[in-house]
């Protein structure tokens, strides 16, 4: 009798041994839909963030010498989806501190769409990150004219931009409020900017760009005309950099022009580089003695691609030829 019960027992402990056994069988394709489902969701995600600190000390002949943090921002990128990227970029020393905020379709190589707050599609220099720059400065026709920063902006606006590349050419088209940043537009009209670049070798670069818009200091203002054109080249064969650029442009009846050319050597393999400038910028083309020039003599000592030590000495020049000031400007940028 007591080895009838022993048996009973067993037959049920098995069974219920063989019933675990079918349900996890039977669970398993579910847990493994459950986590195919979930990895894609945290693996194609592909986040990077950046950022840099400049930290600048300034001399002037005439005027104040003074430590200054000039920028601090960072910087937060990725790819939402296939063919679909976005740009977060806040500054922690300018207000507003909302810098980029953008997002990306590449249809194809030929043909992507932009849209939010970005750089307005015009000249090198305005569209190159001040991380970048070979100068501690911009040159003063590019914060004098180029769109944007003539408002006071870091160069970018609000609106939708095409881009592409065909072969040799890249372009970029787009519609902006012409407000600048974080701003709403103080009109009924959207202004227009194009840029095409010519790419003929991997090592230099021909281009040209056109603004076209209606600027209102504020809301309910009558507009006026705000018209830009710019043409640019530059030269790139390993530790020589060359580079030129020249814009025109009108506010209401005021003609404005100006242009700069750069040169650039290393010394010591992508370590030490020398860099000389001039730029000039003209108020109004119709007055006299109103032009301004600028010759900037500069060493950049590079630790790694992101930071750097820059020292300049600038020269300010009116049209007379009269020396105006002189400044000695070092920055560290410190950057990841």
């Amino acid at each position: 009798m007591a080895k009838r019960r022993r048996e009973k027992k067993n037959s049920i402990a098995g069974l219920f041994l063989r019933c675990l056994v079918g349900i996890n069988f039977l669970a398993m394709p579910v847990l493994s839909q459950e986590n195919t489902e979930k990895t894609p969701l945290l693996s194609t995600i592909k986040l990077k963030v950046s950022g840099y600190t400049q930290v600048l000390y300034s001399y002037w002949e005439e005027g104040v010498d003074s430590f200054l943090v000039k920028r601090a921002r960072l910087s937060l990128s990725g790819e939402i989806a296939k063919k679909i990227r976005f740009k977060l970029q806040a500054d922690a020393v300018k207000s507003p501190a909302l810098v980029d905020a953008q997002v990306d379709f590449e249809f194809s190589p030929t043909l992507g769409l932009r849209i939010g707050q970005f750089y307005v599609p015009f000249r090198r220099e305005n569209r190159t990150s001040s991380s970048d720059l070979d100068t501690i400065l911009r040159s003063q026709v590019v914060d004098k004219l180029a769109p944007s920063r003539d408002i006071g902006s870091p160069g970018r606006d609000i609106g939708a931009m095409l881009f592409g590349k065909f072969s040799i050419i890249e372009y970029l088209v787009g519609f902006f409020n012409g407000s600048g940043v974080n701003r709403a537009d103080t009109n009924e009209k959207k202004d227009f900017s194009a840029r095409v670049v010519l790419r003929p070798a991997s090592f230099v670069s021909a281009g040209g760009s056109v603004y076209s818009g209606r600027h209102s200091a504020a809301q309910g203002d009558h507009p006026f005309t705000r018209d830009r054109r710019g043409i640019e080249a530059g030269l790139d064969l390993g530790a020589f950099s060359a580079r030129a650029e020249y814009i025109s442009g009108r506010d209401d009846l005021t003609k404005k022009e100006g242009w700069y050319i750069q040169g650039g050597c290393f010394i010591s393999t992508k370590k030490v580089q020398a860099v000389v400038k001039w730029d000039s910028y003209d108020q109004d083309r119709d007055a006299a003695s109103d032009r301004s020039d600028l010759m900037t003599l500069g060493l950049n000592w590079f630790f790694s691609e992101k930071t750097k030590l820059q020292v300049n000495f600038n020269s300010y020049r009116r049209e007379s030829g009269e020396t105006a000031n002189r400044a000695i400007l070092v920055q560290f940028q410190a950057g990841f």
